[in-house]
């Protein structure tokens, strides 16, 4: 269910992106502050585009970073809720195979009709978790296709100096 490596460096990777948006934040600030002094001094405001700038790559990099974050708490969580539910089938005679309950080889000692019932409500609760892991890495694509985009253009205005 991961898809984007060990849940470990996905969260990560998420935290790192988002205390790079935070240390641009402080710089921001920073900046802020110090055309606040120069305007009370009548000096101009150099920073305003430098300010925007860095704002805009903050809130792109903490968008992606709680996106990877949220992705890997939902597999943790998933992980979590497949390892009950294959407990469940086991009871029942019942195995988790990839995406979906088996009938477990050999003989059952369970009722025929039972199992059924159990096999269709597990292979539910397993669809419902494998749908929230996709969903996550939906929003990730979805986030990264318009992140990418917007910190490209951040970059080309930090390099053409408009």
């Amino acid at each position: 269910m991961t898809g984007l490596g060990d849940p470990g460096s996905t969260s990560a990777l998420g935290g790192a992106l988002r205390q790079q948006a935070l240390t641009l934040t402080d710089l921001v600030v920073d900046l802020t502050e110090a055309a606040e002094r120069a305007r009370r001094t009548g000096a101009a405001d150099l920073s305003a585009r430098e300010r925007e700038l860095l704002s805009s790559a903050a809130r792109e990099l903490d968008g992606v970073g709680a996106a990877l974050q949220s992705f890997t708490a939902t597999v943790l969580a998933g992980s979590a809720r497949i390892r009950t539910l294959a407990d469940e089938a086991v009871r029942s005679d019942l195995v988790i195979e990839g995406g979906v309950v088996a009938e477990a080889p050999g003989p059952s000692r369970v009722d025929p009709a039972e199992r059924l019932r159990e096999r269709a409500r597990l292979q539910e609760l397993l669809n419902r978790v494998t749908a929230a892991g996709g969903k996550e890495l939906a929003r990730i694509a979805r986030e990264l296709a318009r992140s990418g985009p917007a910190l490209a253009a951040v970059s080309e205005r930090a390099r053409l100096g408009s």
